[in-house]
């Protein structure tokens, strides 16, 4: 796990993380179960200008290519996973090598405190409790997860826009939130108008230090593109057993 950025690494000491969850499906062991909420942090990684740089230059390399092999590209980019090596992109290994550290430079900077925990509405569904305070007003609203719904005898997620179906979800270390397992629940959707993703996801770190909760919404129009409506968060709960260690700036 990489570090927060340290003006804000303790803003909110985590609750003790207990053995004794409801029966809560792919959720249970996560988030505290008993009406009560987990202090954590909504996180944004922050890349050096150097990487920055790099990133430009990448850009500038991919509008170059033919139409078919940028949409090949943009098929398998994701923002948040180190881009794998391209002939077409780099000169050599060793301007990748150069790209691959900078990205492995990479902070997590906290931009609000967040709280959550999950409440059983009976019947196997669950809805999420959190609770966050807005930088500017100042004022505690409930994140948008909070609309949605969880089956946990079913294992899906529902939302005004339909069912999210989930799906094992692995990351590495070339994931910019380190080395995850968890599960992914994901709706796609698509009519004459408009197309949409909404996406939930719950993770673990492979070293015990965090759990990872993101939610992303996407809705562009079918016609042109552009965008509709759209709204992502990623927030790190700290897993505290005896003493908190989030290491130093930078490292995972």
């Amino acid at each position: 796990m990489k570090a927060i950025a340290p003006i804000i690494a303790l803003m909110a000491a985590p609750v003790l993380m207990t053995s004794a969850y409801a029966a809560a499906g792919a959720l249970e062991g996560y988030l505290p179960t008993d009406g009560t909420m987990k202090a954590g942090v909504a996180i944004a990684p922050q890349f050096s200008p150097e990487f920055v740089k790099m990133q430009q230059e990448l850009a500038a390399k991919l509008q170059a290519m033919t139409p078919d092999k940028q949409k090949a590209f943009m098929e398998k980019y994701n923002p948040l996973v180190l881009t794998a090596y391209d002939k077409e992109l780099w000169p050599d290994m060793a301007a990748y090598e150069a790209y691959k550290a900078e990205w492995k430079k990479a902070k997590l900077t906290a931009l609000r405190e967040v709280a959550m925990g999950l409440r059983s509405e009976g019947n196997n569904k669950w809805t999420v409790l959190s609770l966050t305070v807005e930088p500017r007003t100042r004022r505690s609203a409930p994140l948008t997860i909070s609309a949605l719904t969880y089956d946990s005898e079913r294992n899906v997620w529902m939302s005004n826009n339909g069912e999210l179906v989930a799906s094992n979800f692995t990351a590495t270390e070339d994931h910019v939130l380190g080395a995850q397992t968890g599960t992914e629940w994901k709706l796609t959707k698509e009519d004459s108008l408009s197309k949409l993703s909404e996406t939930v996801r719950f993770s673990r770190t492979t070293d015990g230090k965090a759990v990872y909760v993101s939610y992303a919404f996407d809705e562009r129009s079918t016609i042109t593109n552009n965008v509709l409506a759209q709204g992502s968060y990623m927030l790190l709960f700290p897993i505290q057993t005896n003493q908190v260690n989030l290491g130093t700036p930078g490292s995972r």
